[in-house]
């Protein structure tokens, strides 16, 4: 399945922030990687300067369903009018943010572009890294920093400054296509690149790597999900899953669940610690609402207990209300 990657884009990116991770996951494409990549503006037109005055035209305006959103920086140190910092205190892009991860993207950052993360409120107790001299503004919002050139939080990769970029991309290669294909692409851009140790497996109950930790405990007694004037859900075996960076999620049994009213989609999102994950919509009457739902049908050993099980994001619901009696 190919992999799907937006690279942001706003007036005052640092050019070499979007543009290097760009060349080395296109250029993992040619070479037959599995990998579909757009450069993203929020809204048109699509035409940007950036920092140093290059102009650079996006591929699309953004909309959601990227499996990876990839955020740069640029202009956040100096507080420029255009850039990182000015994206963050316009605050447009970070509910945008925000939504990605809930849906479950994979979220990456290039140099300040960590701070956009930050200040959206995604990255929650994972370790991050940025440009160092925006490391005292990490900080400050409760991010452990981290001082490396590519910090893999699992669900969360970030980079340092500017040039990190390109080993965050080469990172993102050797990770969704394979180590052989990210060495090439170092060697034709011969670029010195360092990979990083792999990532031990993750084992039922205990911390994903970096600090990501994901636990699951049942639902204390009746669990009803409504919406659209109906019960689409209702179950004494429901289960809660806690995951780092994440609200919790209530998945059901799919036998406690009006499947008749839900209509899979062809939406589809990655996550390292889960699998893949498949969507559907809800229909009631003349009311619809696209990718409420989603299920992991063949998850990753370490979350078995997924198997069978459907969750609904609970801000879209009319209800979710738990009972003891």
């Amino acid at each position: 399945m190919t992999t799907t990657i937006d690279i942001v884009l706003f007036d005052g990116v640092d050019e070499l922030d979007a543009v290097g991770p760009l060349e080395v996951l296109r250029g993992a494409a040619a070479q037959g990687g599995d990998l579909a990549v757009r450069l993203v503006t929020r809204t048109e037109p699509l035409e940007v300067t950036g920092s140093h005055g290059l102009r650079m035209r996006a591929d699309a305006v953004y909309s959601p369903g990227a499996d990876i959103l990839l955020v740069p920086g640029g202009g956040w140190i100096a507080r420029a009018e255009a850039g990182a910092w000015a994206e963050a205190e316009r605050g447009d892009w970070l509910p945008l943010i925000k939504a990605a991860a809930e849906r479950g993207a994979l979220l990456a950052a290039v140099c300040t572009g960590t701070m956009l993360l930050a200040r959206a409120g995604v990255i929650g107790a994972r370790p991050a890294t940025t440009h160092h001299g925006a490391r005292a503004d990490l900080e400050a919002t409760g991010v452990r920093f981290v001082d490396e050139r590519v910090v893999d939080a699992g669900a969360l990769v970030t980079a340092g400054g500017v040039t990190s970029g390109l080993d965050l991309a080469l990172h993102l290669v050797e990770r969704l296509v394979s180590p052989e294909a990210a060495e090439r692409q170092a060697a034709l851009l011969e670029y010195p690149w360092r990979p990083q140790p792999p990532a031990a497996a993750i084992p039922e109950g205990h911390p994903a790597p970096s600090g990501h930790t994901i636990t699951a405990e049942p639902a204390d007694g009746l669990v009803t999900a409504r919406w659209g004037g109906e019960v689409v859900a209702e179950s004494r075996d429901a289960l809660i899953l806690r995951e780092t960076g994440l609200p919790p999620r209530t998945y059901f049994p799919m036998d406690d669940v009006r499947m008749d009213l839900l209509h899979r989609t062809e939406h589809h999102t990655g996550c390292p610690f889960k699998g893949e994950a498949s969507y559907w919509s809800i229909e009631v009457g003349d009311r619809r609402s696209e990718d409420i739902a989603w299920a992991y049908e063949d998850p990753l050993p370490a979350r078995a207990d997924l198997k069978g099980r459907i969750a609904f994001y609970d801000d879209r619901l009319e209800s979710l209300e738990a009972r003891t009696s």
